[in-house]
């Protein structure tokens, strides 16, 4: 019984170490290699510009007053294979329409499918469609858009 208390009162030369090098090195080591939280955004002004907390501008330009309105889309010419093996699918688009209500080809994105099938039909029927052009302060101004494109099979 004496000689654990002992023991206890003078620490071995291992246990010694532990706690005056390497305890305090792991502790210093862990706040030299700490990052900050990034900071929180406030507001919507990211929105508008790059900020310290959010880097890249979601939508590029000033938010539009009125936003592009789907005037006229043809349907998309089903993919016969796809059609013969009853596959149904949706594709999620986003595209740049300018300030005469047309979809600008080169920036059709697909952002979401269920197969890539569907891809090519969806994208020539969204560079054909007709929108009414978005508004900023009354003026036209080019606009992203993004579209969701379903492909049904008719019901028997």
């Amino acid at each position: 019984m004496y000689d654990d208390l002992a023991r206890t009162q003078n620490p071995t030369a291992v246990e010694w170490f532990v706690l005056r090098a390497v305890i305090p090195s792991v502790l210093v080591t862990a706040a030299l290699h700490w990052s900050p939280a990034p900071p929180i955004c406030s507001g919507i002004e990211h929105l508008i510009e790059p900020t310290p907390c959010c880097p890249f501008v979601p939508w590029p330009g000033p938010i539009p007053d009125v936003f592009p309105t789907l005037v006229s889309m043809s349907q998309p010419a089903y993919p016969e294979a796809m059609r013969r093996a009853g596959i149904e699918g949706r594709l999620v688009l986003r595209a740049l329409v300018n300030t005469h209500g047309r979809v600008v080809p080169s920036s059709i994105l697909v952002l979401r499918t269920t197969d890539a099938e569907f891809s090519t039909p969806a994208i020539l029927a969204l560079s054909a469609a007709r929108f009414r052009p978005a508004k900023f302060a009354g003026a036209r101004i080019d606009a992203w858009i993004t579209i969701a494109v379903d492909f049904k099979l008719p019901q028997e």
